[in-house]
């Protein structure tokens, strides 16, 4: 059971908002009918995760996102000091949790890093569970300040949220990445297969002993494991990211393709002043002037905010600049990537054709196409981490800067 009408929209707002009640494990939108167009409730409630609607799913129907708006929205008016600061070591916890549960995520990889592609997937969800868990860092950290005010928990509240839809973000690419080296290792399956065959026809005409048969056993086993492995951690990461937006752990939606990189959007980039925006912009910088504000003058603790909002200041500068940096770099390797896969088309076609003419073995066809597909990864791979570098900049611009 999920929240969404399985495999088909809803013909009309009034016919999803029917659906959604007549279901009792059907979770709920959290903003009423008229908030969006039919159009876009009709995206929000098919059976397709896409990823310009992440931060849409999120808003709408993770628990973790509607929890901390519950929480903030109950006590914007009533808490007082001390039950801020516990609301928000409650908070930082919460976070914690989810930064350990990414990281067993990456843990769940790591024996599959020799497998193209699984490198990337395997850093990416590292990359957020330290997000993440800097995020906790910093809402523990804002909780055992004492001037807190109303916008104070506001902006702290908002930077949490940025948090989880990163965080969903950065698992929908991890999926991605995990999810295109199936080809490469079906392929390499079906080549260890007839390798191995080869090699007992082999031994059986004494052109190779026991042991090479052995030997070529264990190398299939251990890549027959590894496809059982790639496809347990696939469909770990598939739960993970149905609960976070919305579906239940065991649905079943179409996880649509990562988009490619806007290249144009990095013509467009101007870092200096894009510097300037993310310093204007920044949600933990914003608090912490916020603090500057309400604390007294010529006091010991104004004067240490002073430096350390300074220091904040050029840690934003010299994070755009290596934002900007990165994305150059992966922008390189994905040409360096298009270049290798393009000189391995040659290579591939030049076997095919050997094959057709009867000079080339089907091993030989099998294990250039096995270089082909490994390549194809590269450059989804490469490509795969541009995006994901410019959404990390995007997010900067936006006031989420880890």
């Amino acid at each position: 059971m999920r929240r969404k009408q399985q495999g088909k929209r809803a013909g009309s707002v009034f016919a999803a908002f029917v659906l959604a009640l007549s279901s009792p494990l059907t979770a709920a939108a959290a903003s009423p009918q008229f908030a969006y167009d039919e159009a876009t409730w009709a995206r929000l409630q098919d059976n397709v995760m896409e990823y310009d609607e992440l931060e849409l799913l999120v808003q709408e129907y993770n628990p973790t996102y509607l929890n901390n708006q519950a929480t903030y929205q109950d006590g914007r008016e009533s808490r007082n000091a001390s039950e801020v600061r516990e609301k928000q070591y409650e908070g930082a916890y919460d976070i914690y949790d989810s930064a350990e549960n990414l990281r067993d995520q990456a843990d769940d990889l790591e024996d599959l890093l020799s497998v193209p592609g699984m490198a990337s997937a395997y850093a990416s969800l590292m990359s957020a569970a330290v997000l993440t868990e800097t995020t906790a860092l910093q809402t523990e950290q804002s909780a055992d300040a004492s001037y807190r005010d109303s916008e104070m928990d506001r902006l702290d509240y908002m930077r949490q949220q940025d948090a989880v839809i990163a965080q969903v973000q950065s698992l929908f690419a991890s999926y991605n990445q995990v999810k295109k080296t199936e080809p490469l290792l079906e392929k390499s399956l079906e080549l260890q297969e007839l390798s191995h065959q080869a090699t007992e026809a082999s031994r059986a005409l004494g052109l190779a002993t026991q042991i090479d048969v052995l030997q070529s056993l264990q190398s299939l086993e251990s890549l027959r494991a590894s496809v059982t492995e790639t496809q347990a951690g696939l469909q770990s990461l598939k739960q993970q990211l149905c609960v976070m937006t919305g579906w239940d752990y065991n649905a079943s939606p179409e996880i649509a393709d990562l988009p490619r990189a806007d290249e144009n959007r990095i013509a467009l980039m101007n870092l200096e002043a894009d510097t300037q925006t993310a310093l204007a912009e920044n949600l933990a910088l914003k608090s912490n002037q916020r603090a500057l504000e309400n604390m007294s003058e010529g006091s010991a603790d104004k004067k240490n905010m002073e430096r350390t909002i300074a220091n904040q200041q050029e840690t934003i500068r010299a994070g755009m600049n290596n934002l900007y940096q990165d994305i150059l770099q992966k922008q390189t390797a994905l040409r360096s990537a298009e270049a290798a896969l393009a000189s391995e088309q040659q290579m591939l076609n030049a076997v095919n054709l050997q094959a057709e003419l009867g000079s080339a073995t089907r091993l030989e066809q099998l294990g250039e196409e096995v270089s082909y597909l490994s390549c194809q990864i590269d450059v989804e791979t490469a490509n795969m981490n541009l995006q994901q570098a410019i959404e990390t900049y995007d997010w900067a611009l936006r006031g989420y800067m880890n």
